[in-house]
Parts: structure tokens; C-alpha cells; sequence
């Protein structure tokens, strides 16, 4: 299957193209050791990196990133946290008023800003994409909001609505990660719920398998180029 990334800028496609997932691995995953050791000798503990539906999450479709410095300073505006923000592009980022989703996060009411990133994303015809924060970047500034968009027929950017997790001036370096895109076929789904008593699950094989049974019994292979 192909995806396409298109924009108007040619330097943001020269210095900043979107790049598959696996190539943008965070630093901390990267070094991490398969073992966390303890003070006894031989024992230890398995860490997150055993956890291959974390590498399927982490490595998974596409991530753009920030092509433009942008600075962004939260302030409080009669009961209400709003943003002043500044780019080297105009209207790289607006805002969305609290009340087009008045919910307080942490307590606190929120206006919401919006970064209007420069690529066009298409899929074939039957495929949609999740378009989310990386999660395990664990970006602790800011939050951008998840979104779903069938980019087989929209053929505009796609923005991404967020929220300031900090009440100090951060900046959006350039290069910095900040949406992955995660493409799928759509389908109809009807749910069942059932009990089948007596027969074995997989999950008990697992017990015999150890550490490696979800990559052998269950594990499907992904490719993103």
C-alpha cells in the first residue's frame, strides 16, 4: 500500500519530510536494556522492551515533525488558560475556544491552540488514519489531541488541536516529533460477547513459553518504508 505526503513548502520537504516511526525510536527506549538487573546476581527484571505490542505502538506508521521554531507562552484570561504564540510562519498556529470542548482538564479550563502542520496525507481508496501524539516520547508540555481522518477523500492539512500541560513558555523545536500517523483499512464491525467454557486459551501456553510467547504465537510482522 502507498501513502502520500504532499506540501507547498519545499524546505519543509527537504529538511523535515515525515519519516517512518522506526527511524524516530525515543532515546530512552533506544539504550534501554532488555534486563533491568537488581542487587542479586543472575536475577532481574524483564523491562518495557520486552513488550512487543509497545515496539508495534512505538515503531507503527509515520511521524511528522516540527519545521518551524514556534514559541508558545500560556497566560490566564478571566478564568481561563489562553496562549500567545510566535512563528516564523503566520498562522502556523491559531486557537479553538474552550467552548467548543468545555472540558476542564486537571481542573483547570483551557482554550485550545492549534498547529496547522503543511502536509496533505493520502491513503487508498478504503483506508482512514489515526493521527496521534507519540506516546511514548512522553511529551510533558503539551498534549495534542487524537483524531481519526479519512485521508482516502480529504485533501487538506490536518491540524492538531491541543492543550498546554505547563504554565511557562515552552518551544516547539524544529525536529521534534509531533504526530504519528497510523494508517488502517476501515471495516464494519458487529460485536459479540460470549463464553466458551472448557476451552484452553492460548494464554496458557504462554505460561510454558515465557517471555517470547506473544512474539511466537501471536505476533503479526509490520513494515513501514
Amino acid at each position: 500500500m502507498d501513502i502520500s505526503f504532499t506540501s507547498t513548502d519545499p524546505a519543509v520537504i527537504e529538511h523535515f519530510p515525515p519519516r517512518p516511526a522506526n527511524k524516530l525510536v525515543p532515546d530512552w527506549y533506544r539504550d534501554l536494556d532488555m534486563w533491568k538487573k537488581n542487587q542479586y546476581p543472575g536475577e532481574g527484571w524483564p523491562t518495557i522492551k520486552h513488550c512487543v505490542p509497545v515496539q508495534d505502538m512505538i515503531t507503527s506508521g509515520y511521524i511528522l515533525t516540527n519545521p518551524y521554531d514556534t514559541i508558545i507562552q500560556p497566560f490566564e484570561a478571566e478564568g481561563v488558560t489562553d496562549y500567545t504564540t510566535k512563528s516564523v510562519v503566520r498562522d502556523y498556529v491559531k486557537s479553538h475556544d474552550y467552548q467548543q470542548c468545555p472540558i476542564k482538564i486537571n481542573g483547570t479550563a483551557k482554550h485550545y491552540f492549534k498547529i496547522n502542520q503543511p502536509w496533505i496525507v493520502r491513503t487508498p481508496p478504503g483506508y482512514s488514519c489515526l493521527f496521534i501524539q507519540p506516546f511514548y516520547h512522553f511529551e510533558e508540555r503539551y498534549t495534542l489531541m487524537p483524531s481519526i481522518v479519512d485521508t482516502d477523500d480529504h485533501d487538506l492539512e490536518v491540524s492538531l488541536p491541543g492543550y498546554a500541560l505547563t504554565d511557562t513558555e515552552f518551544k516547539l523545536e524544529l525536529g521534534q516529533p509531533l504526530i504519528q500517523i497510523i494508517p488502517f483499512k476501515r471495516d464494519e464491525w458487529a460485536m459479540t460477547v460470549e463464553h466458551a467454557p472448557g476451552v484452553r486459551s492460548r494464554l496458557e501456553f504462554m505460561r510454558f513459553a515465557g517471555l517470547a510467547g506473544y512474539r511466537t504465537l501471536f505476533h503479526k510482522k509490520k513494515l513501514f518504508k
